[in-house]
C-alpha cells in the first residue's frame, strides 16, 4: 500500500475536534427566514424593545398572571453535538482534546484567535462535515485550518462519507468514511508510527506520490458501542444521541441511505440501558438525532414500553415520518413515555410532489397524526420542501393550503437545494435537474432555484397571516422558544404576534398584497400582551 503523505509536523497527542452548524449568518438571506430573526437582526431587536419599553429582548415578560418572568432566554449553554460527544469517546487518554465550533472556527478574532492558533499547532483536526454542505465552502475550512498550522486534517460525517475523493482534493489529508468507531485511535496509533496504516478500517488518504489510496470497509455492530455522554455536570444539558445509522427508506431528494451499506439500528434494551445512564447524569433531556426515531414499529412500541416500566422521566424530543404518528395508540405511547417534540418530514401539502420525491407516504395520514399530537400534547416541528424536480405554483399552492389549515406549533419551509452529488433525483433523466456545484443554483423543467426562492417567500407570508397556530422556527431560532412553549401555551400567541410584527416591518409590501393588515396593529397587540421586566 502506498506511503501516506504527512504535510509537516503532526502532533498526534493534540487533537482538534471541529464540529456544528455552518455560521448562521453567513446563510443567504433570500434563501432563508433569518432575516425575521429579533435575535440576529438588530433593527428588529431595538424595534421590539423600544415597542414595549424593555432594556433588551431578554427584559420581555407576558403582562398579567403569567408576568415576571422572561419569555426569552439566550442559550448560554454551550450544548454538545453528536459528533464531539461521539469522537472524544474514541480517544486515548493520552491525547488533550480542544472542542471547536465550526461557526466559530471562521469568525475566531482576538484573543479567542490566539488561543485557537495555540490549539492548533501540529494538532490533528478531526474535522466533521455534516453540516458543511459544499466543497467551496469546505476549501474556506480548510484553508482557515491551515492558516492555523494544523498538523494533520481528517474529515468524517456525511459530506466527507459521500463524497471522498473530492474532500481530498479540497486539501484535506484524509477521510474516514462511515464508522468511526474502529478507526480513529487505530489513525493516532499510526501517526505516531506504531501501526500499519493498512490497519485503519474505512479510510481514505493522500499517498507520497499525489495519489489516494483506501483500506476497507468495516461496519460496527451498534449495541457494542458503549453510551457517549459529555464529561462533566450535565445538568441543563441537552445530550445527543444515536440509536441507528442508515434509513431504509429511499426519499428522492436524499442520500443519507447511501451514506452506510446497510440500515442498522439498536435494540430497544440497548436504548434503555443508555437513557437510564443519561437520566442519572442529570442531563436536562435526550435530543434522538435518527433519520427517523419512530422506526422499526416494533422496536419503538418495545422502547416506550421499557421507558415507562422502568420509571424513566427524562423528557426528549426525535425525528420522525408521519405514517406511524397516524395510529393514536403510538402518540399515547410516545407521550406517556415523556417525548415532547418530533421534528416531522411532511415535505409538500401535494400527494402528486410526495410520489415524484419517492417519499413513501401518505398525505391523508397527516390528518389523524396532527391531530393525534394535538390532542395528547406532543409537539410537531413540520417540515417542508418547496421547487422540488416537478414543483409548480400549483403544488406550492397545496402545499401553502395544507400548511395554513392543519399544521400547528414551530416549522420550517426549506427551497429545495443540492446539498449531495449522490442525490437520486440528480440521476433521474426525467426530473432534468441542470446545477454545476454542490450548493449551486439550479434548474429543472418546472422552476428554478431563483423562482423556488420567491415562491417560498410567499407561501411563507400566506402561512404566517392565515395559520395563527403556526410559528416559522427561524423567527426565534437561537433562544429557548421552540423547545420550551407549544400551541397550548398562553407564550405562543404573544410569539406569534411578534413573528407577524417582524414580517409587516421587513416585507410590508407583500404582507399589504396578500392582504394583511398595518403594522399597527401588530404593534397595538403586542403592548397588550407583552411587558418590560423589573
Amino acid at each position: 500500500m502506498s506511503r501516506p503523505y504527512l504535510p509537516g509536523t503532526v502532533n498526534s497527542h493534540r487533537v482538534l475536534l471541529v464540529s456544528g452548524l455552518w455560521p448562521y449568518d453567513t446563510v443567504d438571506e433570500k434563501k432563508a427566514v433569518g432575516r425575521l430573526n429579533i435575535f440576529h437582526n438588530r433593527e428588529l431587536r431595538e424595534g421590539i424593545t423600544a415597542l414595549v419599553g424593555a432594556d433588551s429582548v431578554y427584559d420581555i415578560g407576558l403582562r398579567g398572571a403569567d408576568g415576571g418572568q422572561p419569555l426569552f432566554r439566550p442559550n448560554t449553554v454551550s450544548e454538545p453535538t453528536l459528533v464531539s460527544v461521539a469522537l472524544r469517546s474514541l480517544l486515548p487518554d493520552d491525547v488533550h482534546v480542544t472542542d471547536q465550533e465550526l461557526a466559530d472556527l471562521l469568525h475566531s478574532d482576538g484573543r479567542s484567535e490566539e488561543d485557537l492558533r495555540a490549539a492548533a499547532r501540529d494538532a490533528v483536526c478531526l474535522l466533521s462535515t455534516s453540516y458543511v454542505t459544499n466543497f467551496p465552502d469546505l476549501r474556506k475550512v480548510v484553508d482557515k485550518l491551515r492558516e492555523l498550522s494544523v498538523g494533520y486534517v481528517v474529515a468524517g460525517g456525511y459530506l466527507a462519507t459521500r463524497n471522498p475523493d473530492a474532500v481530498l482534493d479540497c486539501g484535506v489529508d484524509a477521510v474516514v468514511v462511515g464508522d468511526a468507531e474502529d478507526s480513529i485511535a487505530a489513525l493516532l496509533r499510526c501517526l505516531r508510527g506504531g501501526d500499519d496504516w493498512s490497519s485503519v478500517p474505512n479510510l481514505w488518504y493522500g499517498t507520497e506520490d499525489g495519489g489516494k489510496a483506501y483500506t476497507f470497509d468495516r461496519l460496527v455492530a451498534l449495541d457494542s458501542i458503549p453510551v457517549t455522554m459529555p464529561d462533566g455536570d450535565l445538568s441543563g444539558i441537552s445530550v445527543p444521541y444515536e440509536s441507528m445509522r442508515g434509513c431504509p427508506y429511499k426519499c428522492a431528494f436524499c442520500s443519507y441511505p447511501l451514506v452506510t451499506t446497510k440500515w442498522r439500528f439498536k435494540s430497544a434494551e440497548k436504548l434503555l440501558a443508555d437513557w437510564q445512564a443519561i437520566e442519572r447524569s442529570g442531563a436536562k433531556e435526550i435530543i434522538a438525532l435518527d433519520s427517523t426515531f419512530t422506526i422499526p414499529p416494533k422496536r419503538l412500541r418495545d422502547f416506550l414500553d421499557l421507558y415507562h416500566e422502568a420509571g424513566l422521566t427524562i423528557p426528549w424530543g426525535a425525528y420522525s415520518r408521519v405514517t406511524p404518528l397516524r395510529n393514536e395508540e403510538t402518540v399515547i405511547q410516545l407521550k406517556r413515555a415523556n417525548n415532547r417534540w418530533l421534528s416531522i418530514g411532511f415535505e409538500s401539502g401535494s400527494q402528486h410532489m410526495l410520489d415524484l420525491m419517492n417519499k413513501g407516504t401518505r398525505l391523508k395520514d397527516a390528518y389523524p397524526a396532527l391531530a393525534h399530537l394535538r390532542k395528547h400534547r406532543v409537539a410537531p416541528w413540520s417540515n417542508f420542501i418547496i421547487g422540488y424536480p416537478g414543483e409548480t405554483e400549483e403544488t406550492v399552492d397545496a402545499t401553502t393550503t395544507f400548511m395554513s389549515e392543519h399544521i400547528f406549533g414551530f416549522y420550517g419551509i426549506y427551497v429545495f437545494n443540492i446539498r449531495d452529488r449522490a442525490m437520486p433525483v440528480l440521476s433521474d433523466p426525467g426530473a432534468n435537474v441542470h446545477w454545476e456545484d454542490v450548493g449551486s443554483d439550479w434548474t429543472h423543467s418546472t422552476m428554478n432555484s431563483d423562482q423556488a426562492t420567491e415562491l417560498r417567500w410567499r407561501t411563507y407570508v400566506r402561512v404566517c397571516l392565515a395559520n395563527p397556530d403556526a410559528i416559522n422556527v427561524d423567527v426565534f431560532r437561537g433562544s429557548n422558544v421552540e423547545k420550551e412553549y407549544g400551541v397550548w401555551d398562553r407564550a405562543f400567541s404573544a410569539l406569534k404576534h411578534i413573528e407577524a410584527w417582524a414580517l409587516r416591518w421587513i416585507d410590508p409590501t407583500t404582507v399589504a398584497a396578500e392582504g394583511g393588515d398595518d403594522i399597527a396593529g401588530s404593534e397595538r397587540a403586542l403592548r397588550d400582551l407583552l411587558a418590560p421586566l423589573g
